[in-house]
């Protein structure tokens, strides 16, 4: 009579469900191909990974200005869109539109009080 079950048995005390091979362990339990899954989950593990999506080398050492920032949120959007779609995922991307919508119109305030302090400058009415 052949077992229908792995003969190792789970944290509750009950038979592990697992088909086993001939010796009567599933290749969970298996002693003697420790080795075997040790592979198995080293491969599985790097079939799993998602490439990197840019290039760290064009990130600034430090962030000192907009165009800084804009690089850092540049960087962090192509890592994140080659990701699988999730939940976090989909956080991330709107969390990084947010970023970018916020830099920008800082941005776009820079360089509009800088314009105005340039005129006002040119007429005479601040001093540099």
């Amino acid at each position: 009579m052949k077992i229908a079950h792995c003969k190792a048995l789970t944290k509750q005390g009950k038979y592990c469900p697992n088909k086993p091979s001939a010796n009567g362990y599933c290749f969970t339990h298996d002693p003697t191909r420790g080795k075997e899954r040790a592979n198995a989950r080293r491969k599985g593990g790097s079939h799993s990974r998602v490439p990197h999506g840019a290039d760290a080398d064009g990130l600034p050492k430090q962030i000192r200005t907009l165009t800084d920032v804009l690089a850092v949120l540049d960087y962090a959007l192509a890592e994140t869109l080659p990701m699988e779609n999730s939940i976090q995922r989909g956080r991330l991307l709107v969390a990084l539109a947010h970023a970018f919508v916020e830099a920008i119109k800082t941005g776009e305030l820079e360089t509009r009080v800088e314009a105005i302090e340039n005129a006002l400058k040119a007429r005479g009415e601040v001093k540099a």
